[in-house]
């Protein structure tokens, strides 16, 4: 039965009122449209979509990061402060991101994706390019704290926008395509850093300052880019350079992205969604959202400890600023492939504990091997650190998706993506303040605190992936569980109730 016509029947069901005729979407085969045309529009989305906003996420990481690059300059002996005053600073920027991460996301809601995500990525961009003006210590940290603020809520708002577009069978591998843009940036802005600093102080201007302007700059056209180019939202294909003439898909292809997204989950819609201080308060205190903040927040300690001071790690090795800020970035570009590959078992078998254990294993062994690679010969200490680097951010990336198909409603998606954000964000903060300047040169008590804290992780994924595990169990012999409703509307302008079983993700 087509989808028109389950329409149709559902309607005629309920005497032709408006009221919704509910539809079981696992008992009904719904969808009008072939595999064939569906493997076509979703990949002309992946080309439109993911780029931009792969982008968008490579120039926030770049703004966030390049300090890492700064600290291989003179920014230190320039600003008259030590490395545990820049930790200040980075903790301040985290601090930013998580006091504004929940009410960003609400604001998204109401003013929509291209316009508030345009309006940020333009805010920080002027922000890290005004860096350049900083002299002292209350400059440099009120200028960190400021780009936290403008940058709060990008990533959980990028990450429930691509929700709203995608099915739950495709979206860890999609996440993992956005998060490559941080992996990217954290590969390539070492580069770029090199290259920038190797200006030294062309024109009287330190390198780090050339760093911050170069960098800002790039940013700022990244804004401008994502302004012109977004569509606004599923269903609208029209960006805004088109000035309403021509859209990104026919009117054919509008219709399949909308109908396979709400007939994967019919909790998703295509209106912007009002969230309420109920809606938050729920989410907040759901135990199993939790645990995957807790997962996240334990991962990327020791994830901001090793991105921030492995250039700084391999330049004590012997090797110059230049060359220690390029062979930092291999570690990124191994991430970003494994974790691209991980990701697509998740999708492929619809499972996302074992690759998040194959995560969390690496960096266990990584970190071991580090904790004890002062002993070794330089060759091998670097290689310790590139691959401590290699993986750190995969658990994080591969768990918010594991959270994201696990949220059982829009607004509880919503306010979970900016809470796991916020936990990023928190981890960032203590992760700050791992590598401390008495530690110097081996940071023994760094590296074995990375090394406690993957050994956490991997518990922690354990036990979640058990409890899902067990609630199906639970529910397959109830078997009368949870379902996920949502309205949708007819070609003809009837309603139609959506229904499907719920079922956790392990």
């Amino acid at each position: 039965m087509v989808l028109e016509k389950t329409f149709d029947t559902a309607v005629t069901a309920g005497n032709g009122d408006e009221e919704a005729a509910p539809v079981n979407v696992d008992e009904s085969t719904v969808a009008d449209w072939t595999e064939a045309e569906e493997r076509t529009v979703k990949r002309k989305l992946d080309f439109i979509l993911l780029p931009i906003l792969g982008l968008a996420f490579f120039a926030l990481q770049m703004d966030r990061g390049n300090i890492s690059n700064a600290l291989t300059s003179t920014i230190t002996q320039d600003l008259g402060i030590d490395t545990n005053k820049i930790n200040v600073g980075n903790s301040l920027l985290s601090a930013g991101i998580v006091l504004l991460e929940i009410p960003s996301n609400i604001l998204l809601q109401r003013v929509g994706p291209q316009k508030w995500l345009s309006f940020q990525i333009v805010a920080w961009g002027l922000v890290a390019t005004f860096q350049n003006f900083i002299t002292s210590y209350g400059s440099y940290i009120a200028t960190r704290l400021l780009l936290g603020l403008c940058e709060a809520g990008f990533i959980p708002g990028s990450l429930y926008t691509m929700s709203t577009w995608y099915k739950k069978s495709e979206s860890s591998l999609r996440i993992s395509i956005f998060f490559l843009g941080n992996l990217i940036a954290s590969a390539t802005t070492s580069l770029i850093g090199a290259g920038i600093l190797s200006m030294g102080d062309r024109y009287g201007v330190a390198g780090w300052r050339w760093l911050f302007i170069v960098e800002g700059a790039i940013t700022i056209g990244v804004g401008i880019i994502f302004i012109l180019f977004l569509p606004p939202k599923v269903g609208n294909g029209y960006p805004l350079i088109s000035f309403g003439r021509w859209s990104y898909f026919n009117r054919r292809e509008s219709y399949i992205l909308v109908r396979r997204v709400l007939l994967d989950d019919p909790s998703k819609t295509t209106n912007h969604l009002r969230i309420s201080g109920s809606d938050v308060w729920t989410t907040v205190k759901n135990p199993r959202i939790l645990v995957h903040i807790v997962i996240t927040l334990t991962c990327t300690i020791p994830v901001n400890a090793i991105n921030t001071y492995g250039p700084s790690v391999i330049k004590s090795l012997g090797y110059g600023t230049v060359k220690a800020n390029a062979m930092a970035s291999v570690g990124s570009f191994i991430a970003a492939a494994v974790t691209v590959v991980l990701a697509w078992i998740c999708d492929s078998t619809k499972k996302r504990a074992p690759s998040l254990l194959i995560a969390a294993v690496w960096s266990l062994i990584a970190f071991a091997c580090l904790r004890e690679a002062w002993k070794w010969s330089a060759g091998r200490e670097y290689a310790a650190v590139v691959f401590s680097m290699a993986m750190n951010s995969t658990v994080h990336i591969l768990n918010v998706g594991w959270l994201s198909v696990n949220c059982q409603r829009p607004q509880e998606r919503s306010v979970a993506m900016a809470m796991i954000i916020m936990g990023a964000n928190a981890g960032g903060i203590a992760g700050s303040q791992v590598f401390r300047t008495e530690d110097a040169p081996l940071y023994q008590n760094a590296f074995t605190a990375c090394l406690v804290l993957s050994a956490v992780v991997t518990v922690e994924i354990i036990g979640q992936s058990a409890w899902y595990f067990i609630s199906n169990k639970k529910l397959d012999k109830q078997g009368d569980g949870p379902v996920v409703t949502g309205t949708d509307e007819t070609p003809d302008g009837h309603k139609v109730e959506l229904v499907r079983k719920w079922r956790w993700t392990w």
